[in-house]
């Protein structure tokens, strides 16, 4: 073998890599960039699927051009669909999608945000599958303020209180060990530009705050309410004192 073949297929290996991302970021953003997909989007950041004549009446469209659109964003892998009877329901495609589309709008310019978002968002929401806005982030505070968070080499983790915290809410903490997602990460929140609790542990948080009406759904999409049980849940377990 000659002395320098290692390089070179190190150098066609990296050069691959590039053009494949160029390719993929290039296409992103392009089904980005469109206002209808981005309204599509923020509707099923909700984590509930919506179908194809939901979406359009929350885009403001016709049917057939949220058709167009839905068939974009199948294409580039943001979103799935699944087949129940006659409806077809769409939702965004992981929570790794979710994050990305969480963490661009925080990384939007902080004067491009000429219209604040809606009061009701901007409090209390959902995040994909998880809790996001300024509730969320006083409780990713307080969990690493207590160390029931720790973070290892950069990495988030659940510490023994944390497991102990999660295990007396209800949350099955085997289930959370044998899920092929992260028990826990830091998700960058749009809104206040600071974490949020993510991962398995933040999907089964909110499950069981709205299993047990800590929290409950708002009329908008992707609103959360705090109940006045969540409020005394918060205090009492995770000792979080809301005004």
């Amino acid at each position: 073998m000659p002395p320098n073949s290692d390089v070179s297929v190190r150098t066609e290996t990296c050069s691959a890599y590039r053009i494949h991302m160029h390719s993929r970021l290039a296409k992103i953003g392009a089904i980005l960039a469109d206002e209808t997909r981005a309204e599509i989007l923020t509707a099923l950041m909700d984590g509930r699927g919506r179908t194809g004549g939901e979406l359009a009446r929350f885009a403001e469209v016709a049917p057939s051009t949220a058709s167009e659109h839905l068939s974009k964003l199948l294409d580039a892998g943001l979103v799935t669909v699944e087949a129940q009877g006659r409806h077809r329901y769409f939702r965004i495609a992981s929570d790794e999608v979710a994050a990305m589309l969480e963490s661009l709008g925080a990384a939007a310019p902080v004067n491009a945000f000429r219209s604040p978002a809606p009061a009701a968002l901007t409090y209390a929401r959902s995040c994909y599958d998880h809790l996001a806005g300024e509730l969320a982030v006083l409780i990713f505070d307080q969990l690493i303020n207590d160390g029931h968070l720790d973070r290892v080499d950069g990495h988030l983790q659940l510490s023994e209180s944390g497991t102990a915290l999660l295990a007396s809410t209800g949350i099955d903490i085997e289930a959370l060990r044998r899920s092929k997602r992260p028990i826990v990460r830091s998700c960058l929140d749009w809104t206040q530009r600071r974490n949020h609790l993510a991962g398995a542990a933040g999907a089964a948080l909110l499950g069981i705050s709205l299993e047990r009406r800590w929290v409950i759904r708002g009329s908008q999409p992707r609103s959360i309410r705090l109940t006045s049980q969540g409020r005394t849940a918060l205090a009492e377990r995770i000792g979080l004192a809301l005004e």
